[in-house]
């Protein structure tokens, strides 16, 4: 699923008005009917008939969104309160045509700059349409302290109608004053940017997608190098043959586990099986030679010559991918190995993927050892350990950008693990996710994530795939077990246990 600028936005509004012959009036009200629908659907019904609902409409197309579900909910007999936000010298059409169809049956108050501000029940329920998506300046001073004032209410719900007024969908906010702070934002059709940024969790909380029928044909005409992650990227095209054997799977090999944490080699190499890799190999130092013949019954166990940790890397012979630096440590022997490894990686090698203390080790020379990593590696850190490698950044908007100079700059692609996971690619594409929980914020859950990119990688998907393939099943996964053992009790094993229940679903 794309993510659209503000101006590709408003042509596919524009297209679908055409396409169909309608008013723009008319797809306005057709999004106010999903939005109703969308809060009688999900929010306490008999409950909201006690309680007022306060409409904060601009005087632009936001606040004809917000006009016309006025409208809606006054129909259906809830008790609406209204204000007009008089926040531009100008009104648009599509506002002054919904503003005349509700100005006979609901009382409307204008609220104009440097007038005493509302007084407010907070028991309402809030409709926030004062600004929409084509917001790309800072409202002045008068209009970040009523935003503000509207924050620190805090009132049984807020519901911003497509984003949260005052933030910008394109670039990074200044200054955070000034931006309504939604419980939920309904929005229409493709997600806005800031929604998968932590920047901006406490203005967006729960985003909802309202599909208003934009023509998917014209979406995919349109240029984005920034995606959500949905079942349409997930391709699965290594179908199982009749006649096929473990061969035709791929053959991949972990390295890693150091004295004391075996464990995350043992998740790694389930998750790989689990993601129907044909064989795998496993390369730990003696102390873990027990631990994972006995836990993984279906690999190949190779042990380093030392007791607890690793001293010698080495390639076995017809190997389809790698995976390395799970619970590897950083012993001085450790780092020279892997420093010699890395060393002897040439073009043409099994794609690699590289992980935890090999992502560490890196860092610790990333000036020589940087530009050695083979084209087409995958780096899976989370946020400390990619600010170790490549540094810090100023906010979420400056991130993304390191993102994409350093997969282009060395060819490699970064899955930068978090709450919406990121994938950026040489192309300088983003790829957010958006399956996943809080729970899964566990020990070993992504030791799982590098051992199902291991899985597909070894079957001859690419990079690419992989990553984007690996990163939403393991959303998914842990989805399903949260909803068995809840977030609080979700371990990495649990992960495990439902990737097959993941391929269900999709």
């Amino acid at each position: 699923m794309k993510i659209l600028s503000a101006k590709q936005i408003k042509q596919a509004d524009q297209h679908c008005i055409d396409y169909e012959s309608i008013s723009s009036i008319e797809l306005m009200e057709r999004s106010a009917k999903k939005c109703f629908n969308w809060i009688i659907k999900n929010l306490y019904f008999l409950e909201l008939k006690k309680f007022p609902f306060i409409i904060l409409a601009g005087n632009g197309n936001n606040g004809g969104d917000g006009l016309s579900l006025a409208r809606l909910l006054h129909l259906q007999g809830f008790k609406i309160i209204t204000y007009i936000l008089n926040v531009s010298n100008f009104s648009s059409k599509e506002f002054l045509l919904s503003k005349n169809k509700i100005i006979e049956k609901i009382k409307i108050k204008n609220i104009y700059e440097n007038d005493n501000f509302p007084i407010i029940n907070k028991k309402s329920y809030l409709i926030d349409a004062i600004f929409g998506i084509g917001l790309n300046r800072p409202i002045n001073k008068y209009w970040k302290s009523f935003i503000d004032f509207i924050n620190d209410l805090k009132l049984k719900s807020v519901i911003s109608i497509d984003v949260p007024s005052g933030l910008f969908i394109e670039k990074k906010n200044n200054n955070i004053k000034g931006i309504i702070k939604s419980d939920y934002t309904l929005t229409f059709q493709v997600p806005k940017l800031p929604f998968l940024l932590p920047d901006y969790e406490i203005f967006v909380g729960n985003w909802h997608l309202l599909n208003i029928g934009w023509k998917e044909e014209f979406i995919c005409k349109m240029n984005s190098k920034k995606f959500l992650i949905d079942k349409k990227e997930i391709c699965f095209n290594k179908n199982r043959k009749k006649f096929s054997h473990k061969g035709n799977y791929g053959h991949g090999f972990i390295i890693g586990g150091s004295y004391g944490m075996i464990g995350s080699v043992v998740l790694s190499g389930k998750a790989s099986f689990c993601c129907g890799i044909g064989k795998l190999s496993i390369y730990i130092p003696r102390c873990g030679y027990q631990i994972v013949q006995n836990t993984i019954l279906e690999s190949i166990v190779i042990t380093d010559k030392k007791e607890n940790f690793i001293s010698n890397i080495y390639i076995p012979d017809n190997i389809n991918a790698i995976g390395i630096g799970m619970g590897m440590g950083q012993n001085y022997y450790t780092i020279q190995a892997f420093n010699s490894f890395l060393k002897l990686c040439k073009k043409g090698d099994p794609p690699m993927i590289f992980d935890a203390d090999a992502i560490n080790i890196l860092s610790k020379n990333k000036s020589n050892l940087l530009k050695l990593i083979p084209s087409g590696t995958i780096l899976t850190p989370h946020p400390k350990e990619f600010k170790r490698l490549f540094g810090s950044w100023k906010d979420d908007y400056d991130k993304l950008d390191m993102l994409k100079n350093i997969s282009k700059k060395y060819g490699i692609f970064i899955v930068l693990k978090g709450a919406h996971t990121i994938i950026s690619t040489p192309n300088e594409e983003l790829y957010f996710n958006n399956t996943g929980n809080a729970g899964m914020a566990t020990a070993g859950s992504g030791d799982v994530l590098t051992g199902m990119i291991l899985g597909f990688l070894s079957q001859g998907y690419s990079s690419k795939d992989s990553c984007i393939i690996s990163v939403y099943l393991h959303g998914i996964s842990g989805d399903i077990a949260a909803k068995k053992v809840g977030m609080c009790s979700l371990r990495s094993t649990d992960i495990i246990n439902c990737i097959a229940k993941s391929f269900n679903k999709i």
